[in-house]
């Protein structure tokens, strides 16, 4: 780590490339996308910072600090999809290695020319596709390949618009056309596959589940159906809200996704966004109406449609992103009921609306979870010195502490009075064992009707959820395995794996 200290220290950084920015006529510019696809919990999405270029030498030269270009990240409207720029001297280069570090935890991806060379030209612009990491057991990864589409010329317009405007009509480069390039090409709709960290889960009334996944992907369970899908809006980009709209899906994600589909996910209809932000929730209301809320940066944004084929919005108001010092890996958290669709802050600060009006209020704790039952009641998992669950039965105007075990993995509410927690049987300094506990008095009092859902390890639960179909309790685990109980947590039985 510190030899990788030692070379980015003495590489040429260039800056990401700003809005305004053209290029001066001595250098070319360097465009690219990166997307990390862990299975698994520990995602270092969000914690890349920086790639490092080297610069081809032609025979007999030596390197120097100057041939090294570390390009950095532009943060705007992505979380997970990392987007990566800066002004190259020209020559020809290749991708050395990927880093980035989050608290304690730091990574190192050497790519060492896995895609081949390319080329710096001055004066014109270098767009290098998408590179996807498929992260595997230990230190081992998968690398793939999108190459550059509208998806990416897009980004490029939108974060990049005097240089876009500047090299209008001039050639695009990219990697060197290789047998390995169109290889890792092939394997990109493998990768793709594979995404199954579920954002934004969510059910309706009469149990129609559905969830977001990078990589453009939905998950989706008709109510009164067994069977599982995963669909493909047509996008690399990250959904974060699915939503049921006029007999269909509507889904929403990283800049500016929106798309709605009629026919069961064969096929997308790509709608006008409120703006290229981030979009958090793209909630319908009750009155056919629909709610985005959008991010850029830290600032988020509520808009609200009446005619969302016409692409008409109404901006409702804005506020700042904030973060806890409890929980400073946190993110903020959306939900939606066709009354109110909101955002919590990790800090606490709630920020909901009913399509005309912005509210805020705060429940005073850090939050790590919050979501809606069918009933308008909200559940939020707190903490402060313990975690504990909170329910708010008027949109968060006040709060009742339930005072759950702080040792509690996840909570599911089938009412007010009847709930279903992962949590120890018998809480004490420790927590012991873990098992399926139940309340069927608001709380007061849990014992215990089944084991843990988790497979391999009882902390092994991402989210659980009652079906509002027929009362079985859902449970999603790691490696896209998704189990039921009907016996309040007696049996578990896989209902999908990969």
């Amino acid at each position: 780590m510190l030899l990788l200290v030692a070379l980015l220290l003495a590489a040429c950084s260039a800056a990401p490339i700003a809005p305004e920015q053209t290029l001066t006529g001595q250098e070319g510019a360097v465009v690219m996308k990166l997307i990390t696809n862990s299975p698994g919990e520990t995602d270092p999405a969000e914690t890349l910072s920086a790639v490092r270029l080297e610069r081809v030498l032609e025979s007999g030269e030596k390197q120097t600090g100057r041939d090294i270009v570390v390009l950095t990240r532009t943060r705007k409207a992505t979380y997970t999809t990392a987007v990566f720029s800066g002004m190259v001297a020209p020559g020809r280069y290749i991708i050395k290695s990927i880093t980035g570090a989050s608290g304690n935890m730091s990574y190192f991806y050497p790519i060492d020319a896995k895609f081949g060379s390319f080329d710096v030209v001055r004066g014109e612009v270098t767009l290098l596709g998408t590179l996807l990491i498929q992260p595997r057991l230990g230190t081992r990864f998968v690398v793939a390949y999108v190459p550059p589409e509208a998806e990416l010329q897009k980004t490029f317009e939108t974060l990049y618009p005097a240089l876009a405007a500047q090299t209008r009509g001039r050639p695009q480069h990219g990697f060197v056309p290789t047998l390995d390039l169109d290889r890792r090409a092939a394997l990109a709709p493998q990768v793709k596959r594979l995404a199954s960290i579920w954002h934004g889960l969510t059910q309706t009334a009469d149990g129609e589940f559905m969830a977001g996944s990078k990589l453009g992907k939905v998950l989706w369970r008709k109510s009164g159906e067994s069977r599982w899908k995963e669909l493909d809006v047509g996008s690399w980009r990250e959904v974060l809200s699915v939503r049921p709209y006029r007999g269909g899906l509507l889904a929403a994600g990283e800049e500016g996704l929106l798309r709605h589909s009629s026919d069961e996910g064969l096929t997308w209809k790509s709608l006008v966004p409120p703006d290229d932000g981030l979009i958090q929730l793209a909630q319908p209301m009750r009155d056919g109406g629909v709610v985005a809320i959008s991010r850029r940066d830290s600032l988020w944004t509520v808009y609200a449609s009446k005619d969302l084929d016409a692409g008409v919005w109404q901006k409702l108001g804005e506020f700042s992103d904030s973060r806890s010092i409890n929980v400073p890996w946190q993110r903020s958290m959306s939900f939606g009921q066709p009354e109110r669709a909101g955002v919590m802050m990790p800090n606490g600060d709630l920020h909901a609306t009913d399509g005309r009006t912005l509210f805020r209020s705060s429940n005073g704790r850090s939050t790590l979870d919050v979501n809606a039952l069918p009933d308008g009641t909200l559940v939020s998992q707190t903490v402060v010195m313990t975690k504990t669950t909170l329910l708010s039965p008027d949109w968060g105007q006040t709060w009742a502490d339930l005072d759950t075990s702080r040792f509690v993995v996840t909570i599911a509410f089938k009412d007010r009075q009847t709930a279903y927690a992962v949590g120890p049987v018998a809480p004490s300094l420790m927590p012991g064992k873990l098992g399926l506990m139940t309340t069927r008095d608001g709380g007061r009092s849990w014992s215990q009707t089944g084991s843990s859902p988790g497979m391999t390890n009882p902390y092994a639960v991402r989210q659980m959820m009652v079906d509002r179909a027929d009362g079985s309790l859902i449970a999603f685990l790691p490696e896209n395995l998704i189990v039921r109980s009907t016996d309040e947590g007696k049996s578990w039985k896989i209902v999908k794996d990969n």
